[in-house]
């Protein structure tokens, strides 16, 4: 078919291209953007056939209409799309209406529809037809918009736009082409055949128009297009005056056209061309000294036909339609053609020159001043018009500068007819009325055209010329003869002025009085007069008033009624007298308003005596009309505040408004009876609109708070009450002539209780009654502020507040049906008042309603928001918020509306409860909820940018731009969804946003506008702002045009994003339908100096909401999401600067741009990057350089008048905190109080300083505005480092760590910590800004210790390292420190960043020292970070020896290693950079670590722990103990006993000295660990401290049926986890001191068990040992004690020294303490019976995350290593030789012989003979076990360390057995490796412990075999032996062992047990002599045999050569066991 090779075009073609076409050109010529240049050419070319067929639709084809018919079966091809789309039918038959409506091709009338069903979503509530026709003629205005947006670049005589040469060159060449093709032509034919009435009927007869909105809409386009087509013409003729044709057919439009408004003036259409024709004649270049340039382009100087052609047309042409128009064209044409015969440049046409008298006749006869006057000055867009303005001032002057004669003669003429007039006038008879009015027209139109200057252009200016005052300045200062003759025509109209024109002429003087030096030139005049006797000067006026108010004195009558009074004086004044009092009045008026000067000239003239006389008048029975004037002076003069309490005094006591009531009560007059009684039954009210003007302008300035004291209760009370009872109350119920002045009283009304109410101060002293006395000395109640009274009102269901609601409803109503009204603009303004009203209050209420509530107020009221939900009476629902709501939807038309009810219901929207309240009224009704929330879009989508000066919050008193409003509204909008986002779902943002609201929010889905039935929500108006300009090289354009309303927007995306309900649907749909934080990432950082405001704020809310997506899309494991916005923050490469600015990821399916092999283009945009070397800077660091840590502050000021302290004092009463926390002063309320201080001062002395102290209160603000913004800059700076911290932490701490790892992570590291050291090391960097940088710095520490933890946990990774990693800072020193690293043990990342290590610990330490003068936070967070930095050149605490064979740990192979190792050398270099900041450090870091906050002692304490591990010459140590640092931690341990002991009485409010008293003993045990530190504490008596201390004794009871673990929360541990962490760390320290001076310091050892004595019950009961079952803890606790007391007890005591009773008690505590230990050993035997106990609790435990087994099983290891050392301990050091040592078993071996000696249950009873003595044999039994366990882990061991070795070859159920600790949880085979990789390295750790436990047990047993042995086998002596030989071998062998006397009594062991006591537990010989019979000896020779058999000694001797051989010394083991083979087989045969 023939249209299939045309495709329709979704986007529109009659509306979509027009409106690209605007946006460029507006983009190119008015937003100056020079990338748009191009764009604009572009379009140009291709819409100029657009233009020149202006308004033209394409044609109708039947081809196409055939086409569109059939698409319902044969589909159309879409353009952009590869498949055809059929349409239903109901589509088609509207296709074809709207083509039949817009004789439009059905193509595009198809596209057109089209384009309505997408655009549906932005015109809620109509169909996509009514869509359609909306678009059709946006699109026709879009494009008549760009062509006069073109035709204003044009460069010409009238103004320039100041483009560029290129941009200007190509609009002028571009429209010149249009002209030359007829252009003008085209659109007058289009002005021709526009009417829109006739336009809105073919609409409505096709059923086009829908609601009334759309109606209106329709409406204002269509009109818009009319004028915007004229003003094309106008700007053209303006610019480049048109050719002859072209001004022939205007003049031949203009005499067709007759289209006169109603009220007889022209329509802004007629007006546009009118003036273009005027400014075709304009001819006043010909004054510029350029003229002979600019008149080469003139058609009238360069086309000689054009003044022929058109004088022939106006001079004898057709007649006119409108007459009087051709009489305007005259006039200008005359004007013209008198200044062009001035001139030598238009010589030429003299004979059409001479004529011109003959038009200007010609023109006057037409009445061309009535028509100016009437017709074209009363437009009331003309004021608007600056050039029309112009124009016609132009035309006026020129007329009266040019043709003075016939000014003269019009003149005369006029007093011709004054003469006239008055004869008639004289004679009762009418004047004839063909009388010639013309000058008095003339000095009407004067007044018209410039009593209004909306656009302050003083144009009356050059009507007034100063008279020179001396011949001097007459010579200096020569006016121009223009400005000389207009003058002169002022002056001279006024003389011997007729009475007709005195009128006339008085309105000219107010005309001409329009502006303040207008209106003194004005009042000099009038002033001169006075000496010329004229009837206009000053004294003649008020002298004339004085005398008529003498009259009315003297003939006042008696009657009340006033209609009568003025009925009886209407013979005092003329109606003519009366109309020129009236007049004269104005004029006073209107100098009084314009001219403060003239104001007090005329108000302390004492002759006037105008207050005086004004008040007169008013009091006397005027008219109506003249009472109303001089209400309105009294008003003017009420502008100067000194005057304004004078007039209050005067107005109460002339009782103007009866205040004080006479006799009966009934009121006598004044202005309430004028009301009542003659107002409302002529339905005007002139009278009391101006006394409510009056009081307007007084309640301006304070109210005297003594108004009418002595006669009334003093206050404003009656003037309250008649405004608001008697006018506004009742002024719906009158009837008015004018409907428009109903509105205009309520507006006045309006206004004052307003501002009442705004000027209202809550004070306490309001809310109770005072009492005042009258003037008879009676006492009344005074009354209270206007505003308290108001408040009451508005917070009480009044009949005022009632009646607010009532205007704001019936307003409502009216505003909806889009109409017209009498008083229109009083109604909006009534209404707007209403608004305020209620907002004004919603901000007072909370302060008023706590005052009511803290005074005790009986005072009851509600809160205005439950007001609001109260029911409407007049609909029966709760909708006044919804109709509060409503004036949302006028945000265009009335913007100041919409800010105020977007006021409301943001200070509404606080409350909580009120959230859901306000969510179901606006969804109640479906309809009203659409329309709702597109009017709240429609408040977003606002184009205005802006200003540089535009405050946050617009003030009600200020006269602001539309643009300032609506941008205030915009932010409001976006703070209310801010606020209301934090309360409870479903919340009014949530309805704003477009989330669900009938379930979870977090359900919701977000879709684009239109999809599923999606409307626009306020998220797709925000997100188009924001991403508007994104991806070019300006970045956001938000930034540049709406900076405050693009920073709220970041804000909310950021609340979106971080609110727990509406995060995920947030993010994701930001994600997938607009990848906007990874496009707007790419333009961060932002650069500030390409913007005039702070992008700071910005940058920081994006900031955030990035880390809260990287956080999110970390734990959704979204890997691909994170890893693009990482590689953009962190990459420091450029691979592919030229395509990132295409936007990436558009769409929901992104899968292809997150594949691996992508990822390398998406790297960031080129505009934020900066060049640092061969590489780019990361952005992460490009990011932390826009963070300042330096601040400005302003200077200080100097006062002359106030008190520095004082005004210092104010400032901060006026300190406050906005909704963000920011601090700022209140300049307003700091205003106030300085200007009532300055009103109080009295005397004449301030008075004459006044300006000099007003002068010193505006430098004063200045200061505190000064101080906000800095208090806004510091708080801006905390929020972009905080930004940039929470980015940061998020990206290494909840990222994936393989993201970022290896030297790359460790390289970001140090890069940020040099930076960040860097810029906290500047001198001007503040601490209140830097503080944050501590926590950042310990996190950045912590995340680099862990990268070598972990690369130390992994040694392959050194393998994989490679010099290219190194950073730029390290290549660039010497290697000359690090060459010397590598020589232990490889090179690994401490020598490869050995330098940036060291520049980092220097950084910290200087910060620290920086940080000294009392941030002790920051402080602790560095220490905290120097511990991490210190831990990093620690050794693994998992040795690698395990893994290697016996022989490689062997004792040469230690001794011949490297002396250094790359953790050695580390700790050089860093004692080495600690100690060179000398005592400085020392002494900051030993202060802390003693003093402050508990934290802060804690982390400076561990770090005095590491410091004081790396010092190996002892010089930290040697410092704090010469300071006395060391005895002061030492003596602070009994000062915590108190603490500690309300700790474990199970007190949690003061946990941490819990904590700080491990820290204090962690440092002491790490001093202990030297023999220098050891000796040290032993000084400072720390055992003692510690012995002193209670908290030990305070042991809990532990529960026997613990389990394993028992209780270890670490977060809040039970007292029994608390004491055991006392307990733990002290024993630990004691191991340390112990080991530290070695067994043989026998003083470290008395000391230590005099500490264990000290607390003795306590070590009792632990060593008693009563738990039956395994417990972790209660082990480890065991474990330590037996350590210490194995260590302590090494040395006996000396038997010769001398005893006293301390000594035997503590000896006797020895005995206990020994006997327990001894009685240990056969309870912690290795025994079958623990192993069944183990794997028992394994199964039990299986789901912890530790190896239990292997943890109980070490620690019973300990225990019983502990216990045989010990008893070893006690037979080796008892004596010289065998013969004279301690026996502590008893000869019997038949615990040897058992399989299990704990299997009994009770094993005590098989362990210990008849004597209570341990048998040898649970020795044997110990060395045959662990001999057993030691080959069964031995052989553990090796499978383990092969499975290790071949871990790669592991089968999936080895890996899984491995593995299974991790849960059950699906992993790859890879991560399995890793897991059992790490569970085989702790598995054979703990072999190895194992294995060193049962050879230090076997070696110990061996030995005690040994002893007991030799002693039994030789030495002994049985019991059953000679008694005399007994007794001479105990007596001698008493006498040798004094020493194991250990009771230290001096009687024998026979002589002790005579006296019956109980001594064998001694475990001395002579004990043992009393039992041992033959019998044993021969039983234990005999058992020997059987248990000591070579088997266990080849199993040892096996043992000992595989692994204690390279490990002890060499050759113990074989020679014991070649002693006791020896001593068997001599002894016992074997």
């Amino acid at each position: 078919m023939a249209a299939s090779g045309v495709a329709v075009n979704a986007a529109a073609r009659v509306w979509s291209p027009f409106k690209d076409l605007q946006n460029v050109v507006e983009a190119a010529i008015h937003k100056r953007q020079t990338d748009a240049i191009h764009d604009l050419e572009v379009m140009l070319k291709r819409h100029k056939n657009d233009f020149l067929t202006l308004l033209k639709n394409i044609p109708k084809n039947a081809t196409h209409r055939e086409a569109v018919k059939k698409s319902n079966t044969v589909g159309l091809p879409i353009h952009g799309e590869q498949r055809t789309q059929t349409f239903p039918d109901s589509f088609i038959e509207e296709a074809i209406i709207i083509s039949d409506l817009f004789d439009l091709n059905e193509f595009a009338a198809l596209e057109l529809l089209i384009a309505g069903e997408d655009n549906r979503p932005d015109f809620p509530g109509l169909t996509r037809g009514l869509v359609a026709v909306l678009l059709y003629y946006d699109g026709r205005r879009s494009l008549v918009n760009a062509l006069r947006t073109l035709l204003l670049a044009l460069s010409g005589r009238t103004w320039t736009l100041g483009l560029s040469p290129d941009l200007t060159y190509l609009t002028n060449s571009y429209v010149q082409k249009l002209v030359e093709e007829n252009l003008t032509n085209k659109i007058l034919d289009v002005l021709k055949t526009m009417n829109v009435t006739t336009e809105l009927d073919k609409l409505q007869n096709n059923r086009a128009i829908g609601p009334p909105k759309h109606k209106k809409q329709i409406q204002d386009m269509y009109e818009e297009i009319q004028v915007t087509c004229a003003e094309c013409l106008f700007c053209l003729a303006c610019q480049k005056p048109l050719s002859r044709n072209d001004t022939l057919q205007l003049i031949s439009y203009l005499k067709n056209d007759n289209s006169l408004q109603a009220d007889g003036s022209l329509t802004p259409v007629t007006l546009c061309v009118l003036m273009a024709l005027l400014y075709c004649f304009d001819v006043s270049v010909l004054e510029r000294e350029d003229a002979e340039e600019i008149t080469g382009s003139m058609p009238v100087f360069s086309d000689p036909n054009y003044i022929s052609d058109v004088h022939k047309e106006l001079k004898d042409g057709a007649e006119w339609q409108t007459p009087e128009l051709r009489a305007v064209v005259r006039f200008a044409w005359g004007v013209m053609l008198r200044q062009l015969s001035q001139y030598p440049l238009a010589a030429g046409a003299g004979e059409y020159y001479e004529e011109d008298e003959m038009f200007m006749d010609l023109a006057i006869e037409g009445q061309v001043f009535s028509f100016l006057h009437k017709s074209v000055v009363s437009v009331e867009k003309l004021h608007k018009e600056e050039f029309h303005v112009r124009r016609l001032h132009g035309l006026l002057t020129d007329f009266i500068y040019y043709m003075p004669l016939k000014v003269k003669e019009i003149r005369n003429r006029g007093d011709e007819t004054a003469r006239i007039m008055m004869a008639h006038l004289q004679e009762g008879q009418d004047p004839p009325a063909s009388l010639r009015r013309d000058f008095e027209h003339l000095l009407y139109l004067i007044y018209e055209l410039y009593e209004k200057d909306p656009l302050n252009l003083d144009l009356s200016l050059d009507y007034w010329c100063p008279e020179p005052t001396s011949q001097q300045e007459s010579f200096h200062h020569r006016p121009p003869q223009r400005q000389v003759a207009l003058y002169k025509f002022v002056r001279m109209a006024g003389d011997l002025l007729p009475a007709s024109l005195y009128v006339p002429y008085i309105k000219m003087l107010i005309g001409l009085a329009s502006t303040t030096q207008c209106a003194q030139h004005c009042y000099y005049l009038i002033k001169n007069n006075g000496s010329t006797s004229s009837t206009v000067s000053w004294d003649h006026i008020f002298t004339s008033l004085n005398q008529y108010y003498n009259s009315l004195r003297r003939e006042s009558p008696h009657s009340s009624d006033p209609s009568t009074s003025y009925r009886l004086h209407s013979r005092v004044i003329t109606p003519q007298e009366l109309e020129g009092l009236v007049m004269v009045l104005q004029l006073v008026r209107r100098v009084c308003e314009q001219s403060e000067n003239c104001r007090i000239a005329i108000y302390e003239n004492q002759q006037w005596s105008v207050v005086m006389l004004l008040f007169g008048l008013v009091s006397c029975s005027v008219p109506p009309q003249m009472k109303a004037e001089l209400l309105k002076v009294l008003a003017s003069l009420a502008r100067t505040p000194e005057y304004a309490a004078t007039l209050w005094q005067t107005l109460e006591g002339s009782q103007v408004l009866v205040t004080v009531q006479q006799g009966s009560g009934k009121q006598s007059g004044g202005i309430q009876v004028e009301l009542d009684e003659v107002e409302s039954r002529n339905e005007e009210y002139p009278i009391t609109c101006a006394f409510l003007e009056f009081l307007a302008m007084l309640t301006d300035t304070p109210i005297p708070a003594a108004l009418g004291a002595g006669s009334r209760a003093p206050g404003f009370d009656p003037y309250l009450l008649y405004v608001r009872d008697d006018v506004f109350l009742k002024f719906g119920a009158r009837a008015y002539k004018n409907p428009g002045e109903k509105w205009e009283v309520a507006a006045l009304s309006l206004g004052i209780l307003r501002k009442l109410l705004q000027d209202y101060e809550i004070q306490g002293e309001h809310f109770t009654d005072q009492v005042v006395e009258t003037g008879t000395g009676q006492t009344i109640v005074a009354n209270k502020p206007a505003g308290f009274t108001l408040m009451v009102n508005m917070l009480r269901d009044s009949r005022l507040y009632q009646m607010i609601l009532r205007i704001l409803n019936d307003a409502m109503n009216h505003f909806e049906s889009y109409t017209t009204t009498p008083g229109q603009k009083n109604l909006e303004k009534a209404a707007l008042l209403c608004l305020q009203m209620i907002e004004i209050t919603l901000e007072k209420e909370e302060l008023f309603v706590d005052m009511v509530r803290d005074t005790g107020s009986p005072l009851l009221v509600t809160p205005m928001d439950r007001l609001l939900l109260g029911i409407n009476p007049r609909t029966g629902k709760a909708d006044y918020i919804v109709t509060v709501a409503k004036y949302m939807m006028f945000n265009s038309t009335m913007p100041e509306h919409t800010l105020a009810a977007m006021r409301i219901l943001y200070m509404v929207g606080k409350s909580s409860t009120i959230q859901s309240d306000l969510v179901t009224l606006f969804t109640e009704n479906k309809e009203s909820s659409e329309q709702l929330l597109h009017g709240f879009v429609e408040c977003l989508d606002t184009d205005d940018p802006e200003d540089d000066t535009q405050e946050e919050q617009v003030d009600e008193d200020t006269e602001v731009s539309s643009s300032k409003v609506r941008n205030s509204t915009r932010q409001y909008l976006l703070k209310l969804m801010i606020n209301s986002l934090e309360q409870p779902a479903p919340n009014l943002a949530h309805f704003l946003l477009g989330f669900e609201l009938r379930k979870p929010v977090s359900k919701t889905n977000l879709q684009d506008q239109g999809v599923l039935t999606s409307p626009k929500t306020c998220l797709h108006s925000v997100l188009t702002i924001l991403t508007r300009g994104i991806g070019a090289g300006t970045g956001p354009q938000c930034l540049i045009e709406t900076p405050k309303l693009a920073e709220l927007g970041y804000r909310l995306i950021y609340m979106l994003a971080a609110n727990k309900d509406a995060s995920l649907p947030t993010l994701r749909y930001l994600r997938t339908s607009h990848d906007f934080l990874y496009r707007q990432l790419q333009h961060l950082p932002y650069e500030h100096k390409n913007y005039k405001h702070s992008v700071m704020n910005h940058q920081s809310w994006l900031l955030k909401t990035v880390a809260v997506e990287l956080r999110v899309t970390s734990i959704n494991r979204q890997r691909s999401h994170t890893q693009r916005l990482m590689k953009l923050i962190l990459d420091d490469y450029d691979e592919d600067q030229t395509s990132v600015l295409q936007p990436v990821g558009q769409g929901p399916d992104e899968s292809e741009y997150f594949s691996a092999s992508r990822l390398g283009d998406l790297t960031a945009s080129q505009y934020t990057r900066t060049v640092k070397g061969r590489q780019y800077r990361r952005r992460i660091m490009s990011l932390l350089d826009t963070v300042q840590f330096s601040q400005q502050y302003p200077d200080q000021i100097h006062l002359e008048f106030f008190d520095y302290r004082l005004i210092q004092q104010v400032i901060t009463s006026v300190e406050r905190k906005d909704e963000g926390g920011v601090t700022f002063y209140d300049v307003k309320s700091l205003y106030r109080i300085l200007m009532n201080e300055l009103n109080n001062l009295q005397g004449t002395t301030m008075a004459g300083q006044r300006q000099m102290i007003i002068e010193e209160i505006e430098g004063i603000l200045r200061m505190v505005i000064e101080r906000n913004k800095v208090c806004q800059s510091l708080h801006s700076k905390h929020q972009a480092f905080d930004s940039w911290r929470q980015v940061t932490e998020i990206i290494l701490t909840a990222c994936p760590e393989d993201l970022l790892q290896g030297e790359t992570r460790q390289t970001v590291l140090f890069e940020l910590l040099q930076d960040l050291l860097m810029k906290v090391a500047d001198e001007n960097a503040l601490p209140e800004l830097t503080a944050p940088v501590a926590g950042v710095i310990l996190t950045l520490m912590a995340n680099l210790r862990q990268c070598f933890v972990s690369e130390d946990q992994d040694p392959s990774e050194k393998e994989r390292r490679d010099s290219q990693y190194i950073t730029l800072l390290d290549r660039s020193q010497t290697a000359a420190k690090s060459v010397s690293w590598g020589q232990g043990s490889g090179s690994g990342s401490r020598t490869l960043f050995a330098t940036s290590l060291q520049m980092v610990l220097k950084g910290m330490i200087e910060h620290i020292l920086r940080s000294s003068g009392g941030q002790q936070r920051v402080r602790a967070k560095l220490y905290g970070a120097l511990l991490y930095y210190l831990q990093i050149a620690n050794k693994p605490k998992v040795s690698q020896t395990h893994l290697l064979d016996e022989a490689a740990g062997s004792v040469e192979s230690r001794l011949l290693a490297a002396s250094d190792s790359e953790y050695d050398q580390l700790r050089k270099e860093n004692i080495s950079s600690i100690l060179s900041y000398g005592d400085t450090f020392m002494d900051l870091l030993c202060r802390d670590a003693c003093d402050g906050l508990d934290v802060g002692r804690m982390l400076a304490l561990s770090v005095l722990d590491c410091i004081l591990m790396m010092d190996k010459f002892n010089q930290w140590l040697t410092f704090i103990s010469s300071k006395g640092y060391l005895q002061h931690l030492v003596d602070s341990l009994s000062a915590d006993d108190d603490k500690l002991m309300s700790v474990l009485a199970g007190s949690v409010d003061n946990l941490k000295v819990l904590y700080l008293y491990e820290s204090k003993l962690s440092l002491l045990t790490r001093a202990a660990e030297t023999a220098v530190g050891a000796s040290t504490l032993l000084r400072c008596g720390v055992m003692e401290q510690l012995a002193a201390c209670s908290f030990f004794d305070m042991r809990p009871d532990i529960d026997r049926g613990q389990t394993v673990y028992g209780s270890n929360d670490a977060f809040l541990p039970d007292p029994v986890s608390r004491y055991r962490h006392l307990l733990f760390t002290s024993l630990r320290f004691c191991l340390a001191l112990l080991t530290s001076l070695g067994v043989e310091n026998r003083e470290a050892g008395i000391q230590v068990m005099q500490f264990v004595v000290a607390h003795g019950d306590i070590f009792h009961s632990i060593l008693l040992d009563r738990q039956q079952a395994l417990n972790l803890y209660a082990l480890q606790e065991l474990a330590l004690t037996t350590a210490v007391i194995s260590r302590a007890n090494c040395q006996e005591e000396d038997q010769y020294a001398e005893v006293d009773s301390a000594e035997i008690e503590f000896r006797g505590h020895r005995v206990r303490i020994q006997r327990h230990m001894v009685a240990l050993l056969p309870k912690y035997c290795v025994s079958e019976k623990l192993n069944k106990q183990l794997k028992n609790l394994d199964i039990q435990q299986e789901d912890e995350k530790r190896d239990l087994k292997a943890e109980v099983m070490q620690a019973y290891l300990e225990v019983a290593t502990n216990v045989t050392s010990y008893c070893r301990a006690l037979v080796s050091n008892s004596g010289p030789n065998v013969q004279y040592c301690r026996v502590l078993f008893w000869p019997n071996l038949e615990e040897a012989m058992a399989r299990d000696i704990h299997a009994s249950g009770d094993f005590a009873l098989s362990t210990l003979s008849p004597a209570q003595v341990p048998n040898l044999g649970i020795v044997v039994y110990q060395l045959k076990q662990c001999t057993n366990h030691f080959m069964r882990v031995y052989e553990n061991r090796k499978q383990h360390l092969s499975k290790l070795e071949g871990l790669s070859d592991l089968s999936v159920e080895d890996l899984k057995q491995f593995s299974t600790i991790t849960g059950e949880e699906k992993m790859s085979s890879q991560v399995r490796q890793v897991i059992a990789k790490k569970r085989l390295s702790q598995l054979i750790a703990y072999n190895y412990k194992e294995l060193q436990a049962y050879s230090y047990i076997i070696e110990n047993s061996l030995f005690l075999l040994w002893r007991h042995l030799e002693y039994y086998l030789l030495h002994c002596v049985p019991a059953d032996k000679g008694q005399s030989q007994y007794q001479s071998q105990a007596r001698k062998q008493l006498q040798m062992r004094r020493l194991q006397d250990i009771v230290g009594i001096s009687q024998s062991p026979m002589e002790r047990s005579g006296s019956g006591e109980n001594i064998t537990a001694g475990f001395d010989l002579g004990d043992s002599r009393q039992h041992v019979r033959q019998q044993d000896i021969d039983t234990l020779k005999q058992a020997a045999i059987t248990v000591l058999s070579d088997s266990l000694f080849k199993k040892i001797q096996e043992i000992n050569v595989t692994f204690c051989k390279s490990r002890s010394h060499y050759g113990f083991v074989e020679a014991v066991i070649r002693r006791i083979k020896r001593l068997l087989r001599l002894h016992t045969g074997s």
